[in-house]
């Protein structure tokens, strides 16, 4: 019974936080971003100017674009879980973002549409990816990218592939000074997320004890690709020994961490503690 009623918990939890995302995410792009003209990065900077353009509805058409990365995604060994995560955070931004525009809103002043524009659509994407869920599009992209050339870093291929969409659209819109309000909605964008996932940290040092360990670490190396270390330890109570996980971890990465323990021993302990930097392999260049 006490299972069930966390599975239910968690579920609860998982959805509202889809729906909460969705609805901010919709919310940014029609009521700032789309009647302002600010072009953001990823897949929808691209859909907001085929909609200037020829009208067609945003979502759909972020959706449609995402399609041929999700397959891609399953060919370079991205899991199914990870797949279907990312189809459900583009499908609620989609759809929302569709409904949302039946109540247009419109007003002249660019600054504003740039600045809360970015603002909420950081904390839409901050609260879908605190669950686990993704937007697709440049983050996707870059990902099966870096999964074929390692040398290259996640994080400055999402900073050029975002950059240059908001240049070739900016360009095919003929918007010069639009350029700059574009990138002055990215940076508020991006604060916002990282506001939003500051609430659960910076980077994560997790530190893991179960009996299924070894099932652990492999898991964690094989989905999340992250390094594990095993440390001795022993129970001060049971005066038995044991093995302790050492990980460290990005905070858009926890959940699936969470996750991943909870579904293999759900009578682990699990510590979770914020890391100021992490520096080396996976993070930040020494």
């Amino acid at each position: 019974m006490k299972i069930k009623k966390e599975t239910a918990k968690y579920i609860l939890g998982k959805a509202a936080s889809l729906i909460l995302g969705s609805f901010i995410y919709g919310l940014a792009i029609n009521m700032f971003l789309s009647p302002g003209g600010i072009t953001m990065g990823g897949f929808t900077g691209i859909s907001t100017t085929l909609n200037h353009l020829f009208r067609t509805p945003i979502g759909f058409m972020t959706f449609l674009l995402n399609l041929p990365l999700f397959a891609a995604e399953l060919k370079t060994g991205g899991g199914k879980r990870g797949v279907i995560n990312s189809l459900l955070g583009v499908v609620g931004t989609s759809v929302a973002t569709d409904l949302l525009s039946a109540f247009p809103y419109t007003h002249s002043d660019t600054l504003l549409s740039s600045v809360f524009g970015g603002l909420l659509l950081g904390a839409g994407t901050g609260i879908l990816l605190s669950k686990g869920y993704t937007t697709g599009g440049s983050d996707l992209l870059a990902h099966i990218i870096h999964r074929r050339f390692s040398f290259l870093s996640t994080g400055k291929l999402i900073l050029f592939i975002d950059s240059a969409i908001v240049l070739l659209c900016s360009g095919v819109l003929k918007t010069g000074w639009g350029i700059l309000f574009s990138f002055a909605s990215l940076w508020c964008f991006s604060t916002a997320l990282d506001s939003v996932l500051d609430g659960i940290g910076s980077s994560k040092l997790v530190m893991i004890v179960s009996r299924e360990h070894e099932t652990i670490a492999d898991r964690i190396t094989g989905r999340l690709h992250r390094g594990v270390t095993l440390l001795s330890g022993e129970g001060w109570y049971s005066k038995n020994e044991c093995k302790v996980i050492f990980c460290a971890v990005k905070r858009s990465e926890l959940f699936a961490l969470t996750e991943l323990v909870r579904r293999t021993d759900r009578s682990a302990f699990l510590t979770v503690c914020d890391a100021r930097e992490v520096l080396g392999a996976g993070f930040k260049e020494m």
